[in-house]
């Protein structure tokens, strides 16, 4: 029992010593401003149709726009990558989600910016909008012909929390938008696949 015990004791510290150790940088907390309550950002997506045929391809538009009456920032290229930026919801009528095995993965995950490195920002100005276009094959979005609705969600890929830590002064003081942001949601959008 001791000797479990003893083992257990250092364990424990070997945690705790490891948990303190750093990169051998310091890093000094950086106080963020709070910017949740005033940043108003919306997501819009559609297609170019409404109609396709299982072998087609639909071009998805993604659409952010700043709806508020500041300026914000959005960090890097909005992509696809589930649980940052982009994910993509289908939906069959009966309200079940859909989902098709994939044969490969859709996926970004760029570097976080390095301290005070404001390049990997772009400036959202009041009612002006970033858009990107996503080229998926039907198959890749449904498993078989029928009308579908398509959902897409947008969430920040920082948290305030990381700025504060490692994004230093310059990116501390831009207005981004974060992970603490409300998850946004698109409109519903329909597609009819034919045979």
């Amino acid at each position: 029992m001791t000797r479990r015990f003893g083992v257990f004791l250092l364990l424990a510290a070997a945690t705790a010593c490891s948990a303190q150790q750093t990169d051998g940088r310091k890093r000094d907390t950086v106080s963020v401003p709070n910017f949740h309550s005033f940043l108003k950002l919306s997501l819009t997506i559609r297609t170019e149709q409404q109609n396709y045929r299982v072998g087609d391809v639909v071009q998805l538009q993604a659409q952010l726009t700043n709806t508020g009456s500041d300026t914000l920032f959005l960090f890097d290229d909005v992509c696809w990558n589930p649980g940052n930026f982009l994910t993509l919801q289908v939906f069959a009528m009966s309200g079940k989600e859909v989902s098709v095995p994939l044969t490969y993965l859709r996926d970004c995950l760029p570097p976080p910016p390095r301290q005070n490195d404001t390049s990997n920002f772009f400036r959202l100005e009041p009612q002006t909008f970033y858009g990107v276009i996503e080229k998926f094959d039907v198959r890749e979005l449904v498993p078989e012909s029928g009308d579908y609705d398509i959902v897409v969600h947008y969430q920040g890929a920082l948290s305030a929390d990381w700025i504060a830590k490692y994004g230093g002064e310059k990116i501390a003081a831009l207005p981004v938008w974060t992970r603490e942001q409300p998850l946004l949601t698109s409109n519903r959008l329909r597609i009819s696949i034919k045979p």
